[in-house]
C-alpha cells in the first residue's frame, strides 16, 4: 500500500543520502546535478516532473555505493511514480519549494556533510510524510 511504500522509501533514503554524502564521486555529482537541472527545467516550465524528481533520488541512490540499496530503490520507483500520479502528490504549486529542497540536498552531498544531507532529506520528506498519513 502507499503508506508502506512511503515509509520504506523514507527509511531507505535517509540512510542512502548519508552514504552518498560520504562516498560520492565527481561523476556521481555530475549525474545528480544533471538530474536536478532536468527537474528544475520541467518545474519552471510548469510541466509534470515526477519522473525527473525520482531520477534525482535514484542518482543519490547510485552515489551511495551500495548496490543492494540502489536495486531496492529501482524496484520501488515505478510504484512510487504510479502512486504519486494517482494521488497528485507532487502538485505543481510546490515546485519552487521542491527545487530548493533538492538543491539543499545536493549541496550537502557535494560538501560531504552527512548529517546535513540527512536533515535536508528529512525536511524534503516532511510534506510527503504528512500527506501520506492524511489520505
Amino acid at each position: 500500500d502507499f503508506k508502506s511504500l512511503v515509509e520504506t522509501r523514507i527509511l531507505l533514503e535517509l540512510k542512502t543520502v548519508r552514504l552518498a554524502a560520504k562516498r560520492r564521486t565527481e561523476e556521481d555529482l555530475a549525474k545528480m546535478e544533471a538530474a536536478l537541472e532536468s527537474y528544475k527545467e520541467k518545474v519552471l516550465n510548469n510541466e509534470e516532473a515526477v519522473q525527473e524528481d525520482l531520477l534525482f533520488h535514484l542518482a543519490i541512490a547510485q552515489a551511495c555505493g551500495n548496490s543492494t540499496i540502489n536495486r531496492m530503490m529501482l524496484i520501488i520507483t515505478p510504484e512510487i511514480i504510479n502512486n504519486f500520479e494517482k494521488y497528485h502528490v507532487c502538485d505543481k504549486d510546490q515546485g519552487p519549494k521542491r527545487i530548493k529542497e533538492h538543491q539543499n540536498i545536493f549541496d550537502a552531498i557535494k560538501e560531504q556533510d552527512t548529517q546535513l544531507a540527512k536533515q535536508m532529506m528529512k525536511d524534503h520528506f516532511n510534506e510527503l510524510y504528512k500527506y501520506c498519513y492524511n489520505i
